[in-house]
């Protein structure tokens, strides 16, 4: 695939710019925002507790240009799987809905990584199932031009829109993938987007109601919609679609998606 060749072409330039971005929060290790940060990239549990009990901005994130972040610690905890960081920052009430400097969510990060459980954590903390990137790309996406496939079954069963014409293109898209895709848009079927919904089943797509405000979220009866907005749509919701710049260079994305590796660790 196109987009896998050119991910291998640029690793050393991507590799170049994280030690860039280590050597930038080498210097700033004192500031309790970049050790959690740090620690989220670590993955040390015990000292992502201990930055918050300092003070530390749960939703910081660092950005060393204005095209290009490490994410918030809920976003690089995502990015590696660290199971444990992301269900703490979730009880300690980190937004699902913050993008990095290049419009990635949390969601989007998992899903291109294959991270099942953290999809399903973050999917089940309100997190927009069908939240655009600035190529339009949803987290399905993602996760079927890397083929994940684990992680395609769970957003369908979930809730995510199959119908991929509008968000993202389905050449990037790996066949096995894409196949699971095609056949779920055939059904002309979805399911209600509120995880706790009690009648989880498939509904024909008229019967089902879209948020009047996102435009994204799908539920199958204003019961539903009240629940998945105390239990965290209400903070996603109007952040779900993405209006800024349009795409950048694939370089950048690729800093962005890579740029927490190199750390301090002294």
């Amino acid at each position: 695939m196109l987009l896998q060749f050119k991910l291998r072409q640029h690793t050393s330039k991507v590799r170049q710019h994280m030690c860039s971005v280590s050597y930038k929060m080498a210097r700033n290790e004192g500031n309790v925002n970049v050790r959690l940060v740090q620690a989220a990239i670590r993955g040390s549990l015990r000292d992502v507790e201990a930055a918050l009990k300092a003070g530390a901005d749960i939703d910081f994130d660092l950005r060393y240009s204005d095209k290009a972040s490490t994410g918030t610690a809920l976003f690089i905890a995502c990015q590696r799987g660290h199971v444990d960081i992301v269900k703490l920052l979730l009880r300690e009430g980190a937004s699902v809905a913050k993008r990095s400097a290049l419009s990635h969510a949390p969601l989007h990060i998992a899903a291109f990584n294959g991270e099942t459980e953290v999809v399903e954590l973050l999917v089940q903390h309100g997190a927009t199932l069908d939240i655009r990137d600035n190529r339009q790309h949803t987290p399905l996406v993602h996760a079927c031009i890397f083929n994940h496939v684990d992680t395609v079954r769970l957003l369908l069963k979930l809730g995510a829109n199959p119908d991929l014409r509008e968000a993202g293109s389905l050449d990037e898209c790996e066949e096995e993938s894409l196949k699971i895709v095609e056949e779920a848009m055939k059904t002309k079927l979805l399911r209600c987007c509120n995880p706790k919904c009690g009648k989880p089943g498939y509904r024909k797509t008229g019967t089902l109601k879209l948020c009047g405000r996102c435009k994204l979220t799908r539920y199958c009866s204003r019961d539903c919609q009240k629940q998945h907005w105390s239990v965290g749509h209400k903070k996603c919701c109007g952040h779900d679609a993405y209006t800024g710049e349009r795409p950048d260079s694939f370089e950048n994305i690729m800093a962005s998606v890579f740029s927490p590796i190199q750390v301090n660790d002294g």
